[in-house]
């Protein structure tokens, strides 16, 4: 009788280990795939292009960030997208909710990416230079560094998804109140700066960047939040420059936006 229920006890034990080691493969083979297929997609578009390129988006499914890049030690200009990191900063680090005039600048500064209002809130609210280096090592941003001309601080797609996660996922350091401002106003952009990240999407959030500056031509960029019909939903930065013109950088995000919602619906 003891030898029956010790045997039973063992195949039970034995069934358990092999569905774990299922789960285990499963798993393993959906990130693999996942960010295979991925890279597959982008490639054929960042490796044809002459421009510097570098995508990162973040699949709450496998909880990693997948990257591509045809510059990857190549250091991207944040043009407006920035501005969504002014607004985290503030947030994070004033006590209590914004106040009325603060919130009429940042409805500004997001919503129709206005200079004046974000420079008035990066320089008398968030701290300058300073205040916007403390905002990136909050939240992880290991290779971003902050320039008193708020617009040429520099980033990389990852450091910015990591601020996403932030805003549209869970945080220790901005409250559910703070997210729900910063996500308010970034599914409120005005409509004629809705192009790049959302492309092919009818649910997102998003800020864009664009700038002519120097040797780095038109820098065009674009992140946000997509959530699919069927649910499912991801954070996705893209970064470019050396652009010929504003609307070439904006077709290459969108031709990025366009073979990532698939793979991650």
């Amino acid at each position: 009788m003891q030898r029956s229920q010790h045997r039973h006890h063992r195949r039970g034990k034995i069934i358990i280990i092999i569905i774990l080691i299922i789960l285990v493969l499963l798993g393993v083979h959906h990130y693999t795939s996942t960010s295979a297929r991925l890279k597959s997609s982008w490639n054929k578009i960042i490796y044809t292009s002459n421009n510097n390129i570098s995508i990162a988006v973040y699949s709450p499914k496998t909880h990693e960030i997948y990257t591509s890049s045809n510059a990857p030690n190549h250091q991207f200009r944040t043009a407006s997208t920035v501005k969504v990191s002014i607004l985290a900063g503030i947030l994070a680090n004033q006590e209590g909710p914004l106040s009325s005039h603060q919130e009429s600048l940042a409805k500004k500064m997001i919503e129709q990416s206005d200079n004046d209002s974000t420079s008035e809130l990066f320089e008398n609210y968030l701290g300058g230079k300073e205040g916007l280096q403390k905002t990136f090592d909050q939240f992880g941003m290991k290779d971003s560094k902050a320039n008193r001309s708020w617009g040429l601080t520099v980033t990389t797609p990852k450091d910015q998804v990591k601020l996403l996660n932030n805003i549209f996922y869970k945080s220790q350091i901005l409250s559910s109140a703070d997210q729900a401002e910063i996500r308010n106003l970034m599914t409120h952009v005005e409509s004629d700066q809705t192009w790049g990240i959302s492309a092919s999407s009818d649910n997102f959030a998003i800020k864009n960047g664009w700038l002519d500056y120097g040797s780095n031509e038109w820098i065009v960029n674009s992140i946000g939040y997509i959530k699919n019909n069927n649910g499912t939903d991801y954070t996705i930065a893209v970064y470019t420059d050396k652009n010929q013109s504003m609307a070439a950088g904006q077709q290459t995000i969108e031709q990025l936006a366009r073979v990532t919602k698939p793979i991650l619906n």
